[in-house]
């Protein structure tokens, strides 16, 4: 397994909740949306490698690409998107209200 390849739980673990958190819903609201189970959701926000086909049906639930979600991060404290009101201590962006 490549560096690349271990650093991806990592990456769409975050994201996906962040998405969901965005969109304002819960686990169990996502799950339904993607039709995975509960646990595969929080398996894949908690760092758990999600099989592929879970993690598309994540990604097409947020309205995401699975790229999208998989890209590395602009900046490592924030991932480029701080919460609205914020400026990140890393890069100095400001969150968008």
């Amino acid at each position: 397994m490549t560096a690349r390849q271990q650093k991806v739980p990592a990456i769409f673990g975050p994201r996906v909740r962040r998405e969901r958190e965005r969109h304002g819903w819960s686990m169990r609201e996502l799950s339904i949306k993607a039709d995975v189970s509960i646990a595969t959701v929080h398996g894949a926000e908690n760092g758990k490698d999600p099989a592929l086909s879970s993690a598309i049906a994540l990604a097409a639930a947020l309205g995401l690409s699975l790229g999208t979600l998989l890209a590395e991060p602009e900046c490592a404290r924030c991932d480029g998107k701080p919460p609205a009101g914020f400026i990140c201590s890393a890069c100095g962006r400001e969150g968008a209200t």
